[in-house]
């Protein structure tokens, strides 16, 4: 079993964003962490980790957040045959795959940005994250997640600030409304 602590992650985390805010050099320093602390998840989960939020559609456990919600580290409990919205996050993400599948559809914005209520989405693709898998996304990227199994699927998520105190969004792909989206946290 491989062993890698949240707490020497955290450590890891606090160091290469004290020394860069390149997004690139962040996703590439913070991208095989983020994968290796999923894969060593035997020896730092816990069976809550797993629970989720019926009216959410996911659970979210926060792991670590600094006291001035810069760098947030959370689990993610997928609901089977659930899933978000379209959304960005207000701040870069690196996601990794825990346990089962999910598909993600990432998304372009084609409206100039200058209205905070509206916005025009288009697919530019959509792929399957498993286990060990890791997906980086810059502030502004639209992307959304579903669960499509029946069994819930787990994943780690970082992010440069909580997403709660980002100006962070959702976006409804029918009517091209757009509105803060804010998490339920356990």
């Amino acid at each position: 079993m491989m062993k890698y602590s949240v707490e020497e992650y955290v450590s890891d985390l606090r160091r290469i964003t004290a020394a860069t805010s390149d997004y690139d050099e962040i996703f590439d320093q913070i991208g095989p962490l983020a994968r290796k602390l999923a894969l060593a998840k035997e020896s730092w989960i816990k069976p809550e980790y797993y629970e989720t939020d019926a009216e959410q559609g996911f659970g979210v456990h926060v792991l670590h957040q600094e006291p001035d919600h810069s760098l947030a580290v959370f689990v993610v409990a997928w609901s089977p045959h659930q899933g978000t919205p379209p959304h960005d996050h207000g701040t870069w993400a690196v996601v990794a795959g825990m346990d089962g599948e999910e598909r993600n559809v990432k998304y372009d914005r084609l409206d100039d940005r200058s209205r905070s209520d509206y916005a025009e989405l288009e697919e530019r693709c959509s792929f399957s994250a498993g286990p060990g898998d890791v997906i980086c996304m810059r502030p502004r990227g639209v992307h959304l997640v579903h669960n499509e199994t029946d069994h819930v699927t787990t994943s780690i998520h970082t992010y440069g600030r909580h997403v709660n105190y980002t100006d962070r969004v959702s976006f409804n792909l029918e009517t091209n409304e757009a509105t803060p989206f804010i998490l339920s946290i356990k």
